[in-house]
Order: structure tokens, then C-alpha cells, then sequence
């Protein structure tokens, strides 16, 4: 009962800010695209931003810890990383029952001119994800979302599935444990990120 009441009260929270968002304090958050399940406009997206480090976050816009790991990422990268080498995509899914009005209340939380909002309104992005990044418990596999990946800058989704990831963290109980895909480390990412763009040329006035 306590957890369920403190859930509660950080979905509060989080859309208390995102309301402050909306009353003046920072911009607005930016539209969305309908997602097909070719995953088609973000395919042509990602290939175009080729040369930067891309950040891929799937995400249910009702799901708490989603909203708490979006949060997280703004305060620990994105609203303090003002660099045109760094894109970033999220794709929404309605896993617990999401609606497209739910998404602009989400994407309230990250502050970045950089960041693009997907509606996948059937959910076949995480399957695809799912399957191209192997993700597996027990030989089963599990859907991918509440997920966060890092793509390098040589990346290119050539397929009809996205490529594999530089790093995948999660927020998913079936996948505690394994090696291969860490839980969500918001401190750990942000390294990660900047190590790659420390390594990059530097900057220019590219969108």
C-alpha cells in the first residue's frame, strides 16, 4: 500500500512539472509523429542525423517510472547539453493504456530544442526493438520498453529493424541481472554520452 501510495505521489509530481512547463516557464513541448509500423519516419530520421550520437528512449507516457527515468535523463544530460551532435528520439508506446493526449504532458519533461516525440499507437516498435536488440529472459522475449540507448555516430538502420545499440539500459524487472543490459544508471549514461561527443570534432551550427 505504501508503494502504491508513493507511486502515486510521484505521478503527481511529474505532471505538476509538466504543468509548469505549459504556464510559461519553459517552452512548450514539441509535436509528435504517428509512427507506422515500419517505424518509417523514425528510420528516415535517425539515417538523417547520421554523424551524431543518437539517443533512443521507448516509453509509455503513463508509466511512472518511464515519467521518472525521462525526468532523470533531462536533469542529468539533456537539459544542460546544448550540442548539435546529440539527437534524441522517443518513441511512445501505449503499454499500460496510453493515449495520444498523454504524450505532450511526458515530453513537457525534456528540455532540449534537439529531441523528437514518435506515437506508435499499436506498440509494434517494441517487438521490433525488442527482437534487433536481442532482448531475452529465460529464452523469451521480453518487449522493449522503459528502455535507453545510445547509438555512435556510425550507426545507420539499413533494415526493416533498428541496429544494435552502443548501450541499452532499462527500468524492466525481467531483465534484472543480466549483464548485457544494465539497469538504468542516469550518472553512468550521461558519462557515456559525453564521452562520445568528447571525441567528436567539434561542433558546428548543423540543426
Amino acid at each position: 500500500m505504501r508503494s502504491c501510495f508513493a507511486s502515486l505521489l510521484m505521478i503527481a509530481a511529474v505532471f505538476a512539472t509538466a504543468g509548469r512547463a505549459h504556464s510559461g516557464d519553459r517552452p512548450l513541448p514539441p509535436g509528435y509523429v504517428l509512427l507506422d509500423d515500419a517505424g518509417t519516419q523514425l528510420r528516415e530520421d535517425f539515417n538523417r542525423a547520421k554523424g551524431s550520437v543518437r539517443l533512443l528512449f521507448v516509453v509509455d507516457p503513463i508509466c511512472p517510472g518511464c515519467l521518472r527515468g525521462l525526468d532523470d535523463m533531462n536533469e542529468s544530460l539533456l537539459a544542460a547539453t546544448d550540442d548539435p551532435r546529440l539527437q534524441t528520439f522517443v518513441v511512445h508506446v501505449p503499454v499500460l493504456g496510453a493515449e495520444a493526449k498523454d504524450i505532450a504532458p511526458a515530453a513537457a519533461l525534456l528540455h532540449n530544442a534537439r529531441v523528437r516525440h514518435y506515437w506508435n499507437p499499436t506498440g509494434t516498435f517494441g517487438r521490433q526493438l525488442s527482437a534487433a536488440a536481442d532482448l531475452k529472459a529465460d529464452g523469451k522475449p521480453v518487449y522493449a520498453w522503459d528502455v535507453w540507448l545510445i547509438y555512435g555516430t556510425e550507426a545507420s538502420w539499413d533494415g526493416a529493424s533498428p541496429p544494435r545499440p552502443l548501450l541499452l539500459m532499462h527500468q524492466l524487472r525481467a531483465l534484472r541481472g543480466n549483464p548485457a543490459f544494465p539497469h538504468l544508471d542516469r550518472e553512468a549514461f550521461a558519462r557515456e554520452v559525453h564521452q562520445l561527443l568528447a571525441a567528436l570534432p567539434p561542433a558546428t551550427s548543423r540543426p
